[in-house]
């Protein structure tokens, strides 16, 4: 019998990885983590970079501060985890399972989460840039004081969603479902909420527009004290 795989009548069973050091050494081996079994594991700021882990199972996992940058995570389960702010970054999580996961105060940028299943997640406080999350689900989850920029949210599912002072920029809401959802102080600046399936029945309040002059202002700035702080260096 394996190390690695328990078999039964042909069906083979991951082992499991119960704690850090296990993890490591798994890692150590191949940077492959492909379906294995890390339920429960108590992994806070823990470092995923770079690492093969598709149909991983990290359900009810304690992954507080944790690290997840350039990893292939395709259809990985992280029901009810702990992702409290955990950073995730150039991720593919296409189709993962993430119900009542807790990712308060996370950062979620460059991430594909197509066809993931957030329903009843915590995502209260989190920001969210440059994620695709087209078709997911996210039936009463938890986005109060979210920011959502460059986003895209078509087709996705947002029944009952808590959505109180999220911030939403730059979002493609083509298709997607706001029924019930509470919007109380949600603002929202360059998204065509009429594009939507369902839009929300309070839509959000907009943002106040950046004059257009006011970045080539900052910059000009910023460079004249950049200037005047070199000349003050030579003369000393």
């Amino acid at each position: 019998m394996s190390d690695e795989v328990m078999q039964d009548e042909g069906i083979e069973t991951p082992t499991k990885l119960a704690d850090r050091v296990a993890i490591d050494r798994k890692i150590a081996a191949g940077r492959d983590l492909s379906g294995a079994d890390m339920s429960g594991a108590e992994l806070a700021g823990m470092k995923f970079a770079g690492i093969k882990m598709p149909q991983a199972d990290l359900s009810g996992a304690d992954l507080p501060g944790g690290i997840f940058a350039g990893a292939d995570m395709e259809g990985v389960n992280l029901n009810g985890a702990d992702l409290t702010g955990a950073k995730l970054m150039g991720v593919s999580m296409a189709k993962a399972l993430l119900r009542k996961a807790r990712m308060t105060a996370a950062r979620i940028m460059g991430v594909s989460l197509e066809q993931a299943d957030l329903s009843g997640a915590d995502l209260s406080d989190a920001k969210l840039m440059g994620v695709n999350m087209e078709g997911v689900i996210a039936r009463d989850a938890n986005l109060t004081a979210a920011k959502v920029a460059g986003t895209n949210l078509s087709r996705a599912d947002f029944t009952g969603a808590q959505l109180t002072g999220t911030t939403f920029k730059r979002v493609e809401v083509t298709g997607a479902d706001f029924t019930d959802a509470d919007t109380t102080g949600a603002r929202s600046a360059k998204v065509d909420w009429a594009q939507a399936k369902v839009p929300p029945a309070k839509l959000p309040e907009p943002l106040p527009e950046v004059p257009a002059w006011l970045p080539g202002a900052i910059a000009g700035v910023a460079v004249v004290l950049l200037i005047v702080g070199l000349r003050r260096r030579r003369r000393s």
